[in-house]
């Protein structure tokens, strides 16, 4: 049946099979994909903008439906320390300080999590005063979990079981050095995967098993996604190939799944839900026993005045350090397609918002620190937002770039250069990947009608080399001759960019694990983004103006820059 909640959601109940007791009722209020999103804003019935949702949201729908007697649980499915300046000012410290306020009950840990280090996820979760479950991390060797696999929580009566599972992207999505030795010669954490996926459905199964037995009701509290690309790790898969669960909280695809049933391994129906992202709704689930209900709320007219004061005063205190307006956008710089916000161009193809983050990388090692650099990149999974044409700011910049990576310069062969590129461009014409490079110093053309047949290990890092090649006509600008020239496989190039793809092998770049290092910890990439726009020539206003004629790079003779354009100046031809 249908029923409406407040003003904006419909939910759906599944029947249930009849239990020999009754396992009485609970609510999950959940949250994914926060991305520390804490500063939303919304227009209201009159076009006028209002606040959006955020952790003082989340507490009073929770405190209002406990005041209606019910049991109410409050869970995060990843990602929430990571994403804008308001979690990097303090690597997420703010964030958990929010949750830890808000009363969170349990979370897993998503990929993002890593983007501090390793040693920080490890410090988050002693801040946290909830506990983080991950059934498939574990410590290499002896498959000791990190984390509890699962953990059982009592509301009223009635005992949730939550099992945490972990994408095995995040080997790749985060930083593989992370999860090996100070020499970064073998791995000493693994998170269950395999190439088949049964690796991760037997832990996951394993997990349940144990979990049913103390429990009424079993929850996934995934960050796996129900993106194909991510397969055969995804929310949907897993429930096919294990059995035991009542419902499946998910992340990390960003996916808006108000209500979906799945069947699991035995044919049973399983409820699986995900917000989409950025607070733009929480989730709300009930257990009962007559069924499993799933509603997105999109808006919440109450907020808690403890926790959202909280969260003002950090907003305003962010906002106040990087609110310097350092330059003026002439042009919208995109991510994203115009005319479809949720298509993410910067993972499949050539944006000008990624010519501007690669070019300012090339511009900063050549002009600032007077190093020889011939090619810059950008991993389109670390650029983040589209910014509209007007004033930028560092906060801008931060946006942009969240991560905190710096940038750093290393040596390697023309040929490294070319499975560099080929690894970047592998998914182009089929899906996404946070891997795609965006280039400045060269360019090459992707040929979509050659199949993608790199090899790649159970992590998602490059093994070996395809048998045939997507990339070609790859051509490196010469900056003394303003002529581009046909890469030479042979020969030494230097590649700017961050340490996270040319140190420490993000995305799975394995093949740049043994490049010659010219200089690292240069600056941090926003910073290198924020100088660079800086340097355009300035307006009647007295600011620096982004536009292709007032860029620095402009008076380098021929080379290929045009950020009027969406889709940036024709570096990377896909055909």
């Amino acid at each position: 049946m249908k029923k409406q909640f407040g003003l904006v959601a419909v939910f759906l109940i599944a029947s249930l099979s009849v239990w020999a007791k009754p396992r009485g009722e609970v609510t999950l209020l959940y949250t994914n994909d926060v991305h520390t999103y804490i500063a939303n804003t919304v227009k209201d019935a009159n076009g006028n903008k209002v606040p959006g949702l955020s952790y003082g949201s989340i507490v009073a729908l929770r405190d209002d439906l406990k005041a209606q007697g019910k049991q109410v649980a409050l869970v995060d499915a990843g990602d929430h320390v990571q994403g804008t300046a308001y979690g990097a000012l303090d690597n997420g410290a703010s964030i958990i300080k929010f949750m830890n306020a808000a009363k969170y009950d349990i979370a897993t840990i998503g990929n993002h999590e890593f983007d501090y280090g390793a040693a920080r996820v490890f410090e988050i979760i002693k801040e946290a005063n909830f506990p983080y479950v991950a059934c498939n991390f574990l410590k290499e060797g002896s498959n000791k979990p990190v984390v509890e696999p699962f953990k059982v929580l009592k509301f009223g009566k009635t005992k949730v079981a939550f099992v945490g599972i972990m994408t095995p992207e995040t080997y790749t999505k985060s930083t593989p050095a992370y999860f090996m030795d100070e020499a970064q010669t073998k791995f000493i954490y693994k998170i269950s995967a395999g190439d088949d996926g049964q690796e991760l459905y037997d832990v996951v199964q394993a997990a349940i098993d144990k979990a049913k037995k103390k429990a009424d009701y079993v929850v996934a509290l995934g960050h796996l996604g129900d993106d194909p690309a991510s397969g055969p790790w995804t929310s949907v898969e897993v429930i096919a190939h294990t059995h035991g669960l009542d419902a499946f909280i998910d992340a990390h695809s960003h996916s808006t799944v108000e209500y979906r049933v799945v069947q699991d391994k035995q044919g049973n129906d399983v409820v699986l839900s995900q917000t989409g992202c950025y607070f733009a709704a929480i989730g709300c689930m009930t257990l009962s026993d007559s069924g499993i209900s799933s509603k997105l709320i999109r808006s919440y007219d109450r907020s808690d005045e403890t926790v959202g004061n909280m969260v003002k005063e950090w907003i305003a205190a962010v906002d106040e350090k990087l609110g310097e307006e350092i330059a003026v956008s002439d042009v919208p710089l995109y991510i994203n397609k115009p005319d479809d916000p949720k298509s993410r161009l910067i993972r499949k193809q050539e944006t000008n918002m990624g010519d501007l983050v690669a070019d300012a990388s090339y511009w900063y090692f050549n002009e600032v620190e007077g190093l020889n650099c011939d090619i810059a990149i950008g991993n389109g999974g670390g650029i983040r937002t589209d910014i509209p044409a007007g004033p930028y700011s560092y906060k801008s910049a931060k946006t942009v770039q969240p991560f905190g990576n710096v940038i750093c310069l290393v040596e390697m062969t023309g040929a490294d250069v070319r499975e560099a590129l080929e690894f970047g461009a592998r998914k182009v014409g089929t899906g996404e990947n946070g891997g795609f490079l965006h280039v400045a110093g060269i360019k090459y053309t992707i040929d979509t009608s050659v199949p993608d047949t790199v090899k790649t290990n159970d992590k998602g890092m490059w093994v070996s080399a395809p048998e045939a090649y997507r990339v070609k006509d790859i051509q490196v600008y010469n900056r003394e001759t303003g002529v581009y020239e046909p890469l030479d496989l042979t020969k030494t190039y230097t590649m700017g960019g961050i340490n996270y793809t040319l140190r420490n092998m993000g995305d799975g770049f394995a093949m740049l694990g043994n490049t010659k290092l010219v200089k690292d910890y240069v600056n941090e990439d926003y910073l290198v983004t924020s100088s660079y726009v800086k340097a355009f020539t300035k307006g009647e206003d007295g600011k620096p103006h982004i536009s292709t004629a007032n860029s620095p790079l402009s008076a380098y003779k021929n080379y290929l820059i045009n950020y009027e354009n969406p889709t940036g100046a024709g570096r990377i031809v896909i055909e």
